[in-house]
């Protein structure tokens, strides 16, 4: 079982910033953060769809221009909001990417941007229509099924997105059968969001392949 760093673990430093991933590769497989455009047209890596939250700034992520959001600090830490671009080079090589597109509308510019990136990079959505994009643009890219909780039938959903991944709450691992169901058809599964190692092992024991936390995990061993 492998570990991801959800926003380059959020709990332990400043959420998808390029120094959250740096630092979360001492203790992670993996490395998970989000993107979406900004309102000068860039791929940006940010979770919400405002700017109150993490900058402490009022404003909306796709209205504001990529000279702007530079200005403000990601929770008080001085560390700056990066472009897809400059995130993606600060990657270390061994890490694996986890990227969630947050918008409709950017698959084409997100396949744009990993050309040349040597990481393995699993794109991931809870929006169908981009994982759709996805993979009518490029049938080599892998891509990752996010289960959200109203979506009934994800295993089926998965298939018919043609995913390699489908990741999902791990209280929905633990009590259904969707991590059967997902290893019959070979689907790797990501389970999130995980706090404690006890979880981390039950979550193994069942078959998950990867889990996703806001802080490091000790996993050898389960």
């Amino acid at each position: 079982m492998r570990l991801i760093a959800h926003r380059g673990f959020a709990a332990t430093a400043p959420e998808n910033t390029i120094a959250a991933v740096q630092s979360a590769a001492i203790h992670a497989d993996a490395v998970e953060f989000d993107v979406r455009r900004c309102g000068s047209g860039e791929l940006v890596v940010f979770h919400d769809e405002t700017t109150d939250r993490v900058t402490g700034v009022e404003g909306s992520v796709a209205d504001t221009p990529l000279e702007d959001l530079r200005s403000l600090s990601v929770l008080d830490s001085g560390e700056r909001i990066p472009t897809l671009e400059e995130m993606l080079a600060a990657v270390p090589d061994h890490l694996e990417i986890n990227l969630e597109m947050k918008a409709e509308g950017i698959a084409a510019d997100v396949l744009e941007g990993l050309e040349g990136v040597e990481n393995r990079v699993v794109v991931t959505s809870f929006l169908l229509p981009e994982l759709r994009a996805i993979r009518e643009l490029d049938r080599e890219q892998p891509t990752g099924l996010l289960v959200s909780r109203r979506l009934e039938t994800p295993v089926t959903t998965a298939i018919e997105l043609d995913c390699d991944v489908i990741g999902a709450n791990y209280w929905r691992c633990l009590t259904t059968r969707l991590v059967e169901r997902a290893k019959r058809v070979d689907l790797e599964i990501h389970a999130w969001a995980i706090e404690r190692w006890t979880t981390a092992r039950l979550l193994g024991l069942c078959g998950v392949d990867c889990i996703s936390a806001d802080r490091p995990i000790q996993l050898e061993g389960y």
